[in-house]
């Protein structure tokens, strides 16, 4: 990407994904005098800069910018905005390119929206004001690159049992692979890695007769034993050793960069990723396998613990990392057979979006940063109706739980329940004093 006639900002959900993002942007950038910087000082997030400059900036930190009544002049070079991900629209995502939207009216900028395939994305272009001539819109078999997707579903409750029926078609979908392929495998929680990984250790080791595991034939003993001798969690080299490694935070920054660049060397062959690691993997593989779509879930309060399903967005971000710039991906998805009708269709058709602004503590706190008395409700109003949440509550007015689809009506209706909970916590704690 060039900058023109001013500078571009891009926008991503997350500061994990703006990193990627400048990443991938900075190896594109050989021999070009384009400057590519990280957006993480607020305070000078929009002070002019060359022009031919891409900015990568996280969704929390653009929403802080703005809040502090950042005011965005013409003088500053802004030209474009390019919003990346918007299927992982979370309330502060969609605040901040709300506000940025609002900041900019009066200055000629482009907003270019970029997103996973949605199944309606009308009004997703309707937020960014994209001429109807410029949204293109592709179901996911319509994509570049082939990838073949398999199902499986399972009776077994949630538990020990479940994951240990599905190690042996993981195992499998590993082995079917073509030559030389790598797998990624995603389970519910980091706890479960580990044993997830000593299930696939040993039916691979009861089918394939080897010692070494998942390891390749052209790998050298010599060659295994410099990489393992630079760890500095030993408990991990059990795993190593057979050709399988893992991917999430609670494994040292070290060791697990040092897992990657033996991925990357495909000394180890299959990782193995918790649901939660999905947004930060940098890596993808031929095969993915997606080891049930349901998690564990323990209330903080009461500490009930209870099973919820994986989101439509995680599902789809694991099915991305099997895409491969060339040659042929392989999703396999192991799910609860009630669960498959949901995930097919979305996998098929698109993700849904609505909004998650209404009843979210992001819009709450913004708002109390805004209202200050009766004659706010109006600015609020207004702003409101530069979001994502002003589309939906037109055209999809039950999922809000509105009879009506009048737009100014239902925003009022949210605007005064926010007020009504930011009056509600000012008195709390005027009380507690």
């Amino acid at each position: 990407m060039k900058a023109t006639s001013g500078w571009v900002l891009v926008v991503a959900p997350t500061k994990i994904s703006a990193l990627e993002i400048l990443s991938e942007f900075r190896s594109d950038s050989h021999g070009n005098e384009v400057l590519i910087e990280y957006g993480d000082d607020t305070r000078r997030l929009f002070s002019s800069t060359q022009s031919r400059a891409i900015r990568v900036v996280a969704a929390e930190k653009l929403l802080r910018a703005l809040t502090s009544n950042l005011r965005i002049h013409q003088s500053s070079g802004l030209h474009l905005v390019l919003c990346e991900a918007l299927e992982q629209m979370d309330p502060t995502y969609e605040l901040a390119i709300s506000l940025l939207r609002l900041s900019t009216q009066s200055i000629p900028v482009r907003f270019i929206g970029i997103s996973g395939s949605t199944n309606d994305s009308v009004d997703l272009a309707r937020w960014l004001s994209v001429d109807d001539t410029a949204v293109h819109s592709f179901r996911p078999q319509d994509r570049d690159q082939s990838l073949i997707t398999t199902r499986q579903t399972f009776s077994i409750p949630y538990s020990n049992s479940l994951f240990k029926a599905m190690a042996k078609p993981a195992h499998r979908a590993i082995q079917d692979a073509p030559a030389g392929s790598q797998a990624i495998i995603f389970v519910p929680s980091r706890g479960q890695c580990r044993s997830i990984a000593l299930d696939l250790i040993t039916r691979c080791t009861l089918e394939m007769e080897t010692g070494r595991g998942y390891i390749h034939d052209l790998i050298s003993d010599d060659l295994i034993g410099d990489y393992c001798a630079r760890f500095q969690d030993t408990s991990l080299l059990d795993f190593v050793q057979k050709g399988v490694g893992f991917f999430h935070p609670g494994i040292m920054k070290n060791d697990r960069n040092l897992m990657l660049e033996m991925f990357a060397e495909e000394i180890i062959r299959v990782l193995v990723v918790p649901k939660d690691s999905c947004w930060s993997l940098p890596t993808r593989a031929a095969v993915v396998v997606v080891m049930g779509t349901q998690y564990a879930h323990v209330e903080e309060a009461g500490g009930i613990r209870e099973i919820k399903d994986y989101s439509l967005t995680e599902v789809v971000r694991m099915q991305s990392r099997a895409i491969q710039q060339s040659a042929t991906g392989h999703f396999h998805l192991f799910c609860q057979a009630e669960s498959l009708e949901i995930y097919s269709r979305f996998l098929e058709e698109g993700l849904p979006l609505e909004s998650q602004l209404p009843d979210s503590q992001v819009l709450r706190n913004w708002v109390q940063s805004v209202y200050s008395s009766e004659a706010d409700k109006q600015r609020i109003v207004d702003a409101l109706s530069f979001t994502f949440l002003s589309q939906r509550v037109t055209s999809n007015p039950s999922y809000y739980s509105f009879t009506g689809r009048d737009r100014a009506e239902n925003l009022s209706y949210i605007t005064d329940e926010c007020v009504s909970y930011v009056s509600s916590q000012t008195k709390e704690r005027g009380e507690e004093k």
